[in-house]
């Protein structure tokens, strides 16, 4: 079990996250080491394991599947997202529960969410990386908000 801890820094990592349509993943192009991935489907979420903190995400997500949707970007604050754990370093762990997580994009505004994308009162949305951003609901991942540059 994986708890996710946000600390409130105002900063977030630099980088660029990338869609590759032909390859139907993402890529998030970083200069931060991050041994350590949690799986949400096919989607890495990658942990520096000397820090604990999430740095990218990146890995598969067909867009043939994404959902057209409206999508209401939610308020966040910039800042870490830490994860807690029995986390070994170059490992990968699976979180519970997200099997079925589907995504739905706004093609008006270029985001993409996955998981759940309605956000309420006890939720903590987190900007952690560039066009990066979780929710987090009683120290779990609830979805992944990602608005990468198509390529």
């Amino acid at each position: 079990m994986f708890k996710f801890m946000i600390n409130a820094t105002g900063k977030f990592h630099s980088g660029s996250l990338i869609y590759y349509k032909e390859e139907n993943s993402f890529d998030f192009i970083s200069s931060r080491n991050a041994d350590i991935s949690l799986l949400v489907g096919y989607i890495h979420i990658g942990v520096d394991s000397e820090t604990m903190i999430v740095q990218q995400v990146w890995g598969l997500y067909p867009h043939e599947g994404w959902i057209r949707k409206t999508l209401n970007i939610p308020s966040f604050i910039e800042g870490e997202l830490i994860v807690e754990g029995n986390i070994q370093p170059g490992m990968t762990y699976r979180l519970d529960g997200n099997e079925k997580w589907t995504a739905k994009f706004d093609s008006e505004t270029g985001w993409v969410c996955i998981g759940e994308s309605e956000i309420i009162k006890n939720d903590t949305v987190i900007k952690f990386a560039d066009n990066t951003i979780a929710v987090i609901n009683d120290g779990k991942l609830k979805s992944l908000w990602l608005r990468p540059e198509l390529e």
